[in-house]
C-alpha cells in the first residue's frame, strides 16, 4: 500500500530529515520519500498503518498533517 502526505511546517532539510526518520519508524513503514518543495511525503507501507497514529507522530514532533491519500 502507498500514501501520500501533505505535512505543514517542513521548511528547510532538518525539518524533512526529522519527519522521515520518525516515519521510518512506524511499524509496517518500508520507505518514505519526502518533496520538500512541495510538503509532500510518499510513504510506501507493508501492511496497514492507521492515519490516526500517522497523524499522531508527525504532531508530536510539531508539524501538521493537513491530508491523507491512499494509492
Amino acid at each position: 500500500m502507498k500514501k501520500i502526505l501533505t505535512i505543514e511546517g517542513m521548511s528547510c532539510m532538518n525539518c524533512v530529515r526529522q519527519v522521515h526518520n520518525a516515519l521510518m519508524e512506524l511499524p509496517g513503514v518500508i520507505s518514505v520519500n519526502i518533496d520538500a518543495k512541495t510538503d509532500t511525503a510518499f510513504l510506501d507501507i507493508k501492511g496497514n498503518v492507521d492515519d490516526d497514529k500517522i497523524k499522531n507522530l508527525i504532531d508530536n514532533i510539531g508539524y501538521e498533517v493537513i491530508d491523507i491519500q491512499k494509492i
